[in-house]
């Protein structure tokens, strides 16, 4: 059979309720906290960014639809908003490097914890890690869509 995107672009209200996080046990309220965590870390990157507003509403998108076929217990929340900001800039055509997204994402991380803000290198075996990871997570946003 071939889908195409009208196939699966509406979720039915079965779909909303029994969401794979549920299945995972997260509840309700936890699955929309970490859903608003998400969409604050992608605004808040691309603000830092400089990216506008419709790279940040496109990444939201697409971080809600990814996790009504995913699990947030499957899928960190901070990898897959990262993948977002960067699979969105070049959705709307203003794209930022992986190495940008990277070093943004990772300072904020470091001020969000209270941990002293380092340098990421970009020769570090962190660096090229928290890369792969970027580029797993953009395919896998990419074959949920």
């Amino acid at each position: 059979m071939i889908y195409t995107a009208i196939d699966t672009f509406y979720l039915t209200d079965e779909q909303l309720k029994n969401s794979p996080s549920s299945k995972d046990g997260i509840d309700e309220a936890t699955e929309t906290t970490l859903r608003i965590y998400g969409c604050d870390l992608i605004q808040e990157c691309g603000i830092l960014l400089k990216l506008p507003q419709a790279v940040m509403a496109t990444g939201q998108v697409l971080l809600h639809r990814f996790y009504c076929k995913k699990s947030f217990v499957r899928f960190n929340v901070k990898r897959v908003a990262a993948s977002c900001v960067w699979l969105a800039s070049k959705l709307e055509e203003s794209p930022r490097k992986a190495r940008q997204v990277l070093i943004v994402f990772h300072r904020m991380e470091c001020r969000r914890e209270n941990l002293p803000i380092e340098h990421l290198d970009t020769f570090s075996k962190k660096y090229v890690d928290l890369k792969g990871d970027l580029i797993r997570t953009e395919r896998h946003l990419l074959k949920e869509m």
